[in-house]
């Protein structure tokens, strides 16, 4: 149903305008990877690293056929399957990865060209693993640099428009006045789903949602939750990451948190029981679509949430 201006995304909108709010947390590795690597003649200082994730397969595709038999992957028994082609490589992380874990993959070509071989590293991510990576051997075709242009293109052309939005924000002004400033409500104002007795829950989440939420406004999506803490450590949610079944991952932005979540025993004797994280991202209608797995986590990365089948109106 649709409501103009529901709790979660106002307080987004009134956060927007804040300067802390507009200042983007440091990426990491994952965030900065590109999905394009090029390989010249000469080899590079950098070993060029390629973010996994478990239950995410890895394709690398390579604009050069691959020497037969020719893969070599670090602690190759604990992937659960690789399956090399004649210009591609499919690996499927270890469903036991651990955050930060690192893998060497090298290849070889078989036309005989420089370089002859190429090295990456694996790097284990909770929720960031790429899907697939293109790899490029220079010289490349005419059609090859039409592509990567092409997919540069339309790279910065997003990230243009999360620029020019978050400038925008940081001289809107207050309450509802910001909501309308900030461009978020269209005619069809903002539309708000409860997502409770649909979602999947993984096992062994640290968290436990007892009240999430989905919003839909004009360019994005918010997914907004309130957890239950079982644990013995408060819980501060410093990255999260909304992935398609594709693999395709929607462009995050600034997630938001009021404060640390304590133990829910001390939560109870503050007259709490729950805390609130909202998590947003840029999305048109159509990216808007389909079913998406939200995945949240802490700064040491091992008390993760996660959850199946999030669904915008």
């Amino acid at each position: 149903m649709p409501l103009i201006f529901p709790i979660g995304l106002l307080s987004l909108a009134v956060l927007a305008t804040s300067p802390m709010a507009a200042e983007l947390p440091h990426p990491d590795t994952c965030e900065t990877a590109s999905p394009l690597i090029e390989l010249t003649a000469q080899p590079s200082a950098k070993t060029p690293v390629v973010c996994i994730s478990p239950d995410v397969p890895l394709t690398f595709r390579f604009n050069a056929p691959l020497q037969p038999d020719s893969e070599r992957i670090e602690e190759r028994e604990r992937f659960e399957d690789v399956a090399p082609g004649q210009t591609s490589l499919l690996l499927v992380p270890p469903k036991n990865l651990e955050e930060g874990e690192r893998f060497r993959v090298e290849v070889c070509f078989a036309d005989g060209a420089a370089p002859e071989c190429a090295t990456f590293v694996l790097l284990g991510h909770p929720s960031l693993g790429r899907s697939q990576v293109k790899v490029f051997r220079l010289p490349r075709s005419v059609a090859s640099c039409q592509e990567a242009e092409k997919e540069a293109w339309a790279e910065v052309q997003r990230c243009r428009e999360e620029v020019r939005q978050l400038r925008a924000e940081r001289g809107v002004p207050e309450g509802l006045s910001g909501v309308f400033a900030s461009g978020l409500v269209g005619e069809e104002g903002i539309a708000s789903k409860d997502l409770r007795g649909t979602l999947t829950e993984l096992k062994g989440n640290a968290l436990l949602p007892d009240k999430v939420r989905s919003y839909r406004a004009k360019g994005r999506v918010a997914v907004e939750l309130w957890l239950e803490n079982p644990g013995a450590e408060s819980w501060t949610a410093v990255g999260a990451v909304l992935r398609g079944p594709k693999g395709k991952v929607l462009k995050p932005l600034p997630l938001w948190q009021p404060e640390p979540l304590a133990p829910s025993a001390l939560q109870f004797e503050r007259g709490l029981k729950r805390g609130r994280v909202v998590v947003e991202a840029l999305a048109t209608q159509q990216e808007a679509r389909g079913s998406y797995t939200l995945t949240l986590w802490d700064a040491e990365r091992r008390r993760t949430v996660t959850l199946g089948n999030v669904t915008f109106p």
